[in-house]
């Protein structure tokens, strides 16, 4: 990814960036390659997220596990939503 950054060329992280941490630090590594880090946040209720998290676990795919409502519930606790200070542009 970032060798793409340096040549100048575009590049989408499909990425959930749940922690202001994890932002942060993307934000840093893509900017230190002379690249302009730009985030959208698709805006989701919290019942929403969990019923698609739930509902896409019933039939996981080979890369990825089964999240039930109780796992949804704990990880729920990292859960920072982007702030306006951000600059996150929100996609609706």
């Amino acid at each position: 990814m970032f060798k793409i950054l340096k040549a100048g060329k575009d590049v989408i992280i499909d990425e959930g960036f749940w922690a202001k941490s994890q932002r942060d630090d993307i934000k840093k590594k893509v900017s230190e390659v002379g690249a302009k880090p730009i985030f959208y946040y698709v805006e989701c209720s919290v019942n929403k997220m969990r019923e698609r998290v739930v509902n896409r676990s019933k039939n996981p795919p080979i890369d990825s596990f089964e999240i039930n409502e109780e796992m949804f519930d704990k990880y729920l606790k990292y859960w920072e939503p982007p702030r306006k200070e951000e600059g996150i542009l929100l996609a609706s």
